[in-house]
């Protein structure tokens, strides 16, 4: 009869050691993550890569996972970036069917990924590129009434 407290003491540190092992391992791939989205050029993978798995025993503490906000931080700050590469590529257009080509293939292949995401970074990219696509119109516009012979 005397072994059955130890052995719930030696249950209650089992669980936590396993917990503390998982938190590890969990750790130790939101780093590696963290280095593949630094490395990567789209959209689609950083929030592949952004989503982490946890067991049943993990998901409790999911909060206090510090690596999970750092990773987190890390696939929105990657995202940003990409995102404006592609609004400085639609900056350097200056053929008005280029750009709507341009335009159409971020908004359909890259950006789609954020709607459900990250809404309101898709609408900023969404809302910026109607802004270079108008811009473009009107100074084509210009150009046009501008030109000599008219």
């Amino acid at each position: 009869m005397s072994n059955i407290p130890n052995r719930r003491k030696s249950r209650i540190k089992d669980a936590t050691a396993v917990l503390a092992v998982e938190t590890q391992a969990v750790e130790a791939e939101c780093n590696q993550r963290m280095s593949k989205i630094r490395q990567t050029a789209r959209i689609k993978d950083v929030l592949q890569l952004k989503d982490v798995k946890l067991s049943d025993r993990l998901r409790p503490y999911s909060l206090q996972i510090r690596a999970l906000h750092q990773l987190e931080t890390a696939a929105e700050l990657r995202m940003r970036e990409i995102l404006d590469g592609h609004l400085v590529e639609m900056r350097a257009q200056r053929d008005l069917q280029g750009l709507e080509q341009l335009r159409s293939h971020f908004l359909h292949r890259e950006w789609t990924y954020l709607k459900g995401v990250y809404p309101l970074l898709y609408r900023m990219a969404e809302t910026e590129s109607e802004k270079l696509l108008a811009r473009l119109e009107h100074e084509t516009d210009s150009r046009r009434r501008n030109r000599p012979g008219r």
